[in-house]
């Protein structure tokens, strides 16, 4: 190693040359960085999507959920099947292991599916297989308005603006939401329908044939070769009212007009969607796999104006996740510099140098340039969690080069020449630096076993973490020591020797005397101070343990938050819309001028019965002083009168990754009598009612809803030459509507519009009105209650599974207090209100579920990190002993976090967990100096350990203040930032802040006296009673020796 660093120090220019080299490549590498809010993650979840048309929920279980479940469950590294089986819709998931390939997954599980084909009902189209990713989260959601034409406005953005956004580069797709999607209705009378005696599928299939261009080959005349075409395609209303859909007794047509209204109208199922009270349409946009967020939401944004819209039309960006990763990354970078300037201010308080501390300050973004060019070779993005690490390095990332550079300093004001100096300063710490960087770096390595979403979302801090050690420890012995050869002098200016004189006589001697004090009472009396203050340390784990809240990953203040709407079931979609027009304006009221923008949606079809309001409030540098939990409570209590289930909850982009309300707890019951099973969860909601913290607690899925029943009598049906599909296609044209077939009208900037064939309104409104409907026979026609009875009933509207088990879920929101006390508040509750009868159990999922495996992760990575850090200092130190001495300072660590996260009101959550373990590897350095300095101490001068740690303490007291300040004061501006995402970085630095300071006050004292106790067994025949008294008087302990120390 000193051959090494001598090269280096003596071949300046070649350094500087690497230098440049080094800068070109951080540059490059850092502008081909992707940008992002998280990390990609590959999330282990496969759907499998299979449309059964005429089919009820529990049709749908029964003929296609359960045959899929059972097919896939012999698919390797499955963790849970579960599946919803709804109206004419199965969806089934699968939970992977993670770390499982899913690209081999997602093959096996088409090869189940193919051999199961065969068995699902003929009406049940192909099961469609995908793979979830936080690709599919949308990066940006865009609002156009402007006119009360929502037909024209939903073709204009359909046609013309959609396309557009598709083509920018790294845009994956472009979906609308909202407006009114152009269609041809085809309107049927049922009395004229009737009178002709016809069928009204009959007329969708002869549109179908009608609406045709056929190639026929090709011909010649003479030279020339035609090719034939056979032209029949629709291009206005009149063609397709013109169509002749039977012919009379007397061999007239009847053309569709005369028996149906042909016009061009619209879904009447779209969405109502509006922004701040003006009707819209919504384009939400995915980005492509790796593609840079901040780049394509820029991309867009240049793609939009450049549109020319007409003048009337304007758009708003409602949602930019770009946003997010800008203000995050802002926030982030602002501590990143803020905690370098105070890493500086402390090493020129203590060293009063300006060379030496320019050293120090080129030392950083040297160590940043190559974090950045490692981070690319690695493939990291830049995240806020990648940031965050790098943050969390930029205050250890100055340890290396501080060691070296105080010991350069030392080996210079003792004499040595300024090359000797830059050598055998550095070369004599050189392994003690590799050392404690290797136990820094040691603690993230667990970190690439961990599975699950703890594992996913670290790695990249992991990786961010151990790149910046390894460029720091690479800096600190190749650009410091050539530095430190050439600016580094024992002169100083007479204003900053003042100053120097001036810290030293009313601080730094203060402090190494009271040290000094301290220390020599905690050598003299081991038993005295030893016993009580370890006892105490682990009493108050003990205690921080117990009382301290836990959950799993906090949710941020991202200044939104959206209420859920659910009217009674039955509920049409007129009625819904204007009850939330009537919430959206007291949600405004509630808001005042702290709203930014509000944005409302009332559903259709099936789900006309619910709705969605999303605010989002003004940024607090704006002037807000309301926190978002806050509103949320506010907005509940104003909507709590409405006659629906409303639940209002905060917004957030870090669970799991993409914007969602967060519902919490999740409460399955599982049981196959699902009747009862709704008893029990009633039953269960009423005894949660008054669980504090908990709110919106309530059915995951909506309740039975009213339907009417055709049961087909197939005996008379089968004389009747009738089947169940031919009955039931007909009634669901006459009823809901079939598409026919498509067109695109002439001179129409619209193209494939729908055309929908159904009976008219006035034939379609009662229960009357489905059993005259006629239908077509060999012996004529014959009206549905002929051969079928229709009633009324309730069924349920989904049935859930889960693990080949019928489930009925309820779900909550916890807020104002940590997930473990809500949860054993619960399950108290359930086991003191609820009697479970048999066959029937409970099982509690949803964020306990999460917070429970992130905890069993982190605990394996907290005891693989110490296995770790033990192996590498006991290679160091040749000694079993020597690390279990200085790893007395991790329960120092874990107390200091601890206190720290209840004084502040933290919990500990897993980004709080994550700070705790990174604490094993940084407390653990200070201690490896001072015994590594005790053993060099031992074994030249032949003392005893009492000696060696009274020499050993104050000698390291400076070096070991100036690392672990710059650490702590470089982590004091993340821990106390307010910016976007400080819930994630808050409680790790706080964590490490709290665990590094305590660590370091008592390190300092109870390792060297630990150790001292140990090495007693060492004769003081050898070292000199006059060197004795020299260093028991003597403050300046290496003068009294006279030999250089590290």
């Amino acid at each position: 190693m000193r051959s090494f660093i001598e090269l280096i120090v003596k071949r300046p220019v070649s350094v500087f040359m690497g230098i440049v080299a080094v800068v070109i490549l951080g540059v490059v590498s850092l502008s081909r960085l992707p940008v992002d809010f998280l990390p990609d993650m590959e999330l282990p979840f496969i759907s499998i999507r299979t449309t059964y048309d005429n089919a009820g929920p529990e049709e749908v279980e029964k003929s296609v959920s359960r045959l899929i479940e059972s097919a896939v469950s012999s698919v390797n590294n499955i963790k849970e099947v579960s599946s919803t089986s709804e109206e004419e819709d199965s969806n089934v998931f699968i939970e992977f292991n993670w770390g499982s390939d899913l690209a081999s997954a997602t093959a096996d599980i088409r090869e189940a599916i193919d051999r199961i084909r065969k068995s699902l009902p003929d009406d049940a189209e192909s099961p469609a297989v995908y793979k979830f990713s936080t690709d599919n989260i949308p990066v940006m959601e865009i609002s156009f308005y402007g006119t009360d034409n929502l037909s024209a406005l939903y073709n204009l953005v359909d046609n013309q603006i959609l396309t557009s956004i598709e083509q920018v580069g790294g845009v994956a797709m472009a979906e609308i939401r909202g407006g009114l999607k152009s269609q041809i209705k085809v309107d049927v009378d049922m009395n004229r329908l009737q009178a002709y005696g016809l069928d009204i599928n009959s007329i969708v299939s002869t549109l179908a044939m009608e609406n045709q261009n056929i190639s026929g080959g090709e011909t010649y005349e003479g030279v020339y070769k035609y090719t034939l075409r056979t032209t029949g395609e629709f291009k206005t209303v009149d063609d397709i009212g013109n169509v002749v859909v039977a012919l009379k007794d007397n061999n007239t047509p009847i053309r569709l007009r005369e028996l149906a209204t042909v016009y061009e109208g619209y879904d009447e199922d779209g969405d109502v969607i509006k922004v701040n009270g003006t009707p819209a349409v919504n384009v939400s946009i995915n980005k492509e796999s790796g593609a840079n967020t901040v780049a394509v939401s820029d991309a867009i944004k240049k793609r939009l104006d450049s549109l020319n819209l007409p003048g009337d039309i304007k758009y708003e960006v409602l949602f930019n996740s770009a946003d997010n990763v800008n203000n995050a990354i802002k926030g982030v970078l602002d501590t990143a510099w803020q905690g370098g300037l105070f890493a500086v201010i402390i090493l020129m308080i203590y060293l009063w140098n300006v060379r030496t501390v320019l050293i120090i300050a080129i030392s950083i973004p040297m160590s940043i340039i190559v974090t950045f060019t490692l981070m690319y070779f690695f493939g990291t993005t830049l995240n806020i969690i990648s940031l965050s690490g790098l943050v969390l390095g930029i205050g250890m990332m100055v340890d290396n080069s501080i060691v070296v550079l105080e010991n350069i300093f030392y080996y210079r004001n003792n004499g040595y020449g300024k090359y000797s100096s830059a050598i055998d300063g550095t070369s004599t710490v050189a392994l003690a630096i590799s050392a404690s960087t290797l136990t820094t770096i040691a603690v993230f390595l667990p970190f690439l076993f961990v599975e699950g979403q703890t594992g996913q979302m670290f790695r990249d801090l992991c990786i961010t973490v151990t790149v910046s050690m390894i460029a720091s420890l690479a800096v600190a012995l190749t650009i410091v020591p050539m530095l430190g050869a050439r600016l580094v002098t024992t002169k100083k200016s007479k204003f900053f020797n003042r100053f120097e004189v001036f810290f030293d006589k009313h601080f730094h001697s203060k402090v190494n005397y009271v040290y000094e004090k301290i220390l020599t009472y905690s050598v003299n009396h081991k038993n005295r101070v030893l016993i009580p203050v370890i006892s105490v340390v682990f009493a108050v784990i003990i205690v921080g343990l117990i009382f301290i809240g836990k959950e799993g990953f906090p949710q941020s203040d991202e200044g939104q938050l959206m209420a859920t709407i659910q009217m009674p079931i039955g509920t049409r979609k007129e009625q819904t819309g204007s009850f939330i027009d009537r919430m959206r304006k007291d949600v405004e009221e509630v808001i005042g001028k702290d709203l930014s923008r509000i944005q409302s949606r009332a559903r259709s079809g099936s789900d006309a019965n619910k709705g969605q309001i999303r605010a989002k409030l003004i940024d607090k540098s704006d002037g807000r002083t309301v926190e978002t939990e806050e509103y949320v409570e506010m907005v509940r209590k104003k909507l709590a009168g409405y006659p629906a289930t409303i639940n209002v909850d905060s917004v957030s982009s870090m669970r799991g990754g993409g914007s969602s309300s967060s519902s919490g707890i999740d409460i399955d019951i599982v049981g196959e009598d699902l009747t009862r099973a709704r008893e029990l969860a009633n039953n269960i909601i009423a005894a949660l009612q008054d669980v504090p913290g908990l709110r919106d607690v309530r059915l995951k899925k909506s309740d039975s809803s009213p339907e009417l029943n055709v049961t087909i009598n197939r005996d008379l049906a089968s004389k009747m030459g009738l089947n169940i599909n031919t009955v039931a296609n007909s009634i669901k044209t006459s009823f809901g509507g079939t598409t026919a077939t498509r067109m695109t009208p002439e001179n129409s900037e619209v193209t494939d519009i729908d055309v929908i064939v159904q009976l008219n309104e006035r034939d379609r409104i009662n229960i009357d009105d489905v059993n005259r409907m006629l239908i077509p026979t060999a012996s004529g026609m014959v009206p549905v209650s002929a051969i079928a009875n229709v009633n009324k009933d309730f069924a349920p509207t989904e049935i859930e599974r889960k693990n080949d088990s019928r489930i009925t879920s309820i779900t909550a929101a916890g807020y104002g207090r940590p997930m473990n006390q809500i949860m054993n508040d619960v399950q108290k509750a359930i086991n003191e209100k609820v009697f479970m009868p048999a066959g029937f159990s409970i099982v509690y999922s949803g964020d306990y579920e999460d917070m429970q495996e992130a905890f069993g992760q982190l605990l394996q990575a907290l005891i693989l990190a110490l296995v770790l850090v033990y192996a590498i200092m006991a290679s160091q130190f040749e000694s079993y002993i020597a690390p279990f001495v200085i790893a007395l300072a991790i329960p120092f660590g874990f107390a200091g976090s601890l206190l720290l996260l209840l004084i502040t009101g933290q919990t500990l959550s897993v980004y709080s967990g994550i700070g705790v373990i990174v604490l094993i590897g940084i407390v653990v350095n200070n201690g490896i100096v001072l015994i590594d300095y005790m053993n060099q101490l031992m074994h030249e001068k032949k003392i005893n350990g009492d000696a060696a740690a009274l020499i050993a303490g104050p000698r390291r007291l400076r070096p070991v203040l100036m690392t672990s300040l710059t650490t702590i004061l470089g982590l004091l501006p993340m821990a106390l930032s307010n910016g976007e995402g400080n819930e994630m970085y808050q409680p790790l630095s706080l964590a490490v802040l709290g665990g590094l300071s305590v660590s370091t006050l008592f390190t300092l004292v109870i390792v060297p006296t630990v150790y001292a106790a140990i090495r007693n067994r060492i004769p003081l025949k050898d070292y000199d009673a006059k060197d004795l008294a020299s260093i028991e008087t003597n403050p300046n302990v290496d003068d009294a020796l006279s030999t250089p120390g590290k």
